[in-house]
Formats: C-alpha cells, structure tokens, sequence
C-alpha cells in the first residue's frame, strides 16, 4: 500500500533538497568523461524546460580510443544531442538512472552520486530528467525511460556500448519507473502500450534495447489496493481507482509480472513510512512465484530517505549490477 506517499512526501523532497548530492567517491581508477544536460529526445514534449535533459557518464576503460565531436549550434535544440565523443574500445553495459521525487519533484541532480558510483565501475549512464506530475500525468513519465532507452539503443556504436547489457536503476518514483519499464519490457506491444501514448506503430518500439537487469529501490509497485475513492494519487493517475481502474492496473509493476521478466534487484527500508515495505514484499512475492530472478534487500530499522543514502544500499546496487551486466574486476 502507498497510502501515506502524498501527506509525507513532501517532506522527504524537503530533506533531499536540504543535503547535497550523494557520494562521489570513486570505487576504481578509471576515468570518466562526463556531458551535462544532453537531450535524450526528440518528442516535442521534451523541448523545453528540463525535462528531457540527462547527463551522460562515459567510462574510459585501458585501451579505448575517444574522439571529441563538435557540436552543430542549434540541432540539440530540436533533436537529441549526439553524443560529444565518440568511443572505439571494448563493449560496455549501460544503465538509465531514475530519480524520484513521487513523480512531481526531484531531479537528476538528487541521485547523481549513484550515476557517478556506476559509472566509475564501467559502466556507461544515462541520468535523466523526466516530465512531472501534475503537468505530465502518467504515461508520460514511463514513455521518457522509454526515451532514454532508446536513446542509449541509438547510440551503442557511438559509445561502445554492448546491447545486451542495458540496465535500469530508479529509486522511489523512479524505482516505480524502472520496475514498470522492465516488467512491460516482455509483453505484448498491446499491453505495453496501455502505460504509454506512443501509437502500436511508432517506430521507437522496434528500437527499445532488451532490459538485462533492474534495480529498484522503495518502489511503489501495486496500485490497484488503493481503496476505489481514494484520489490522493489523482495528480499523477487523473483520478480514483474507481474513476480509472484501468490506469491504476497499467500503473502496477506487480499487474505485469511474468516469467521472462529480466532480473530484479528491490532494496527497500524496513521502517518505511513512505512507501511501506510491503510493497516490494509482494512485488517480489510475485516475481518469484513466475521464476524470475529476484532478491529483496531490507535495510534493517531504516526509512525511506535514510535507505536511499545508505552504505548497504550502495554495496547491494553495485553487487547487483556487476554481477547481471558481466563485468570483470
């Protein structure tokens, strides 16, 4: 249940913005080359204002070659930006960064320290900016991961980038954000698109990359337990579940579970007053009851800020990705 989100949501935006980026201690020696505010997208929706902006994490792993590119003066005003380097060297996973925020807050900026930690492992990552609520009501938010995606899909050649080794990593709304992206991801182009406003025939879905793994931390994943006139999530979902049930289920990671679902890492704190820890319980209930690798990580006596920050979280991140995207210490 996500019922106590909005009355202290707030509140926990207050204490995100209050401290300063996460850690940027690096984890290794390598070098990374890193753009800011790069547009992912295309979608006359992201023109404007800084949705649709990402920083773009490049690792320099021994013996790659880089090669700067220049930027044409106006294109990245009305296309996505071509990355400004070009990288010849052996392939890389990627990972699309999520932040949260209870889709109506945050930036990239709140989570830029986990886009350093990742990147420093070598790891290439897109940290974006999403549409937010209540301007941008879901699907918007789930169609802008979809962006980044692709636009990391796009790109793989340009950033030596292997394929096959696309992430997702999202905390809080952005843990909802990356679960839903990644369940769908195995599912019909019908059912997908009943959390998005792409048509069935745009041409962005033959392009979306193979999810290979996701990281979820705090995540609202089942709002269809909501009661039916509760409209405390109607900034984000139009309305109550009663008035749109169909959203609420759409909305739902858990309503999308199935075997060939890639696999899932959730950490959630065990004291989470936020988005309570039975969320993930169940998510993760499911998951395993259709075979999909999952693991749930509970950080012991700790909440839903204090668990986003905290040393387990980071280790556990880390463990997982270096484990389902292959890399080699």
């Amino acid at each position: 249940m996500i019922a106590h989100l909005p009355r202290l949501f707030p509140i926990a935006v207050a204490a995100l913005f209050a401290s300063a980026p996460l850690w940027a201690e690096a984890t290794s020696p390598q070098v990374v080359e890193t753009f800011e505010n790069l547009r992912f997208s295309a979608s006359p929706e992201l023109q404007s204002g800084s949705a649709g902006l990402a920083d773009l994490y490049v690792p320099v792993l021994p013996g790659d070659s880089i090669d700067k590119v220049e930027q044409a003066g106006t294109a990245a005003a009305t296309a996505p930006s071509e990355p400004p380097v070009r990288v010849v060297g052996k392939l890389r996973p990627a990972i699309v960064v999520v932040h949260g925020g209870g889709w109506l807050a945050g930036s990239k900026w709140t989570i830029s320290g986990y886009a350093q930690q990742l990147s420093q492992m070598g790891i290439c990552v897109l940290n974006i900016n999403y549409r937010l609520a209540p301007h941008a009501k879901f699907p918007a938010q789930v169609d802008d991961v979809r962006e980044a995606l692709v636009y990391l899909s796009d790109h793989a050649a340009d950033l030596a980038i292997d394929p096959q080794r696309i992430g997702l990593f999202g905390y809080s709304a952005g843990g909802h954000l990356s679960a839903l992206v990644g369940v769908l991801a195995d599912e019909s182009r019908q059912e997908q698109a009943e959390a998005s406003r792409w048509s069935l025939m745009d041409p962005r879905w033959a392009r979306l990359p193979k999810i290979a793994a996701v990281c979820a931390g705090g995540p609202p994943c089942d709002f269809q337990n909501l009661p039916l006139d509760n409209d405390s999530l109607s900034y984000f979902l139009r309305g109550s579940r009663r008035q749109f049930p169909e959203l609420y289920a759409a909305a739902s990671p858990i309503a999308h579970v199935s075997a060939a679902d890639p696999p899932i890492q959730l950490i959630h704190g065990e004291t989470d007053m936020i988005v309570p820890i039975t969320n993930s319980r169940r998510f993760a209930e499911a998951l395993a009851a259709a075979g999909v690798s999952v693991n749930l990580t509970e950080i012991a006596k700790q909440g839903h800020i204090v668990t986003l920050m905290h040393p387990q979280t980071q280790a556990q991140v880390s463990e997982f990705f270096r484990e389902q995207l292959r890399l080699h210490p």
